[in-house]
């Protein structure tokens, strides 16, 4: 089995499970009730989420290796909230999925602007390559 399907088989296993996991903590009040407004909190989950995708990519991280990693990450967080002890508000307590939503929504934004960016330094250098003969002058304005 070759990398490319064997990623996608570890991406599946871990989506399935996660799906089968969110009955069980629906039943022990796990998962809090929130929505989907735009609020500080959820601001602060996606710019975070694009600036750890980005840090990793900058780090020299595969596009999946960063995408990953925040992923765990930001679901990290959101368990580690189930017991937080700073947290004394018992609402707040538990697992958000629209924070984990705007966690990806900023992994999926850091994306997009990487591959942007990627795209405009290929074409630059394809460019540069093509006109590396042209002469200057020709082309300076008088």
């Amino acid at each position: 089995m070759n990398s490319i399907k064997l990623k996608i088989l570890k991406i599946f296993i871990m989506f399935f499970t996660f799906q089968l996991s969110i009955p069980f903590a629906q039943n022990n009040d796990i998962i809090i009730q929130d929505n989907w407004d735009q609020t500080t909190d959820k601001l602060a989950h996606s710019t975070t989420s694009f600036g750890l995708y980005y840090t990793l990519r900058y780090f020299e991280f595969s596009k999946f290796e960063a995408f990953t990693a925040a992923t765990l990450i930001g679901f990290s967080y959101e368990v580690y909230q189930i017991n937080d002890p700073r947290e004394t508000d018992s609402d707040f307590r538990g697992i958000s999925i629209q924070d984990m939503g705007y966690n990806v929504l900023g992994i999926l934004s850091a994306y997009v602007f990487d591959k942007a960016i990627s795209i405009t330094k290929t074409n630059l250098k394809k460019y540069q390559a093509t006109n590396k003969k042209r002469s200057r002058a020709k082309y300076a304005l008088k």
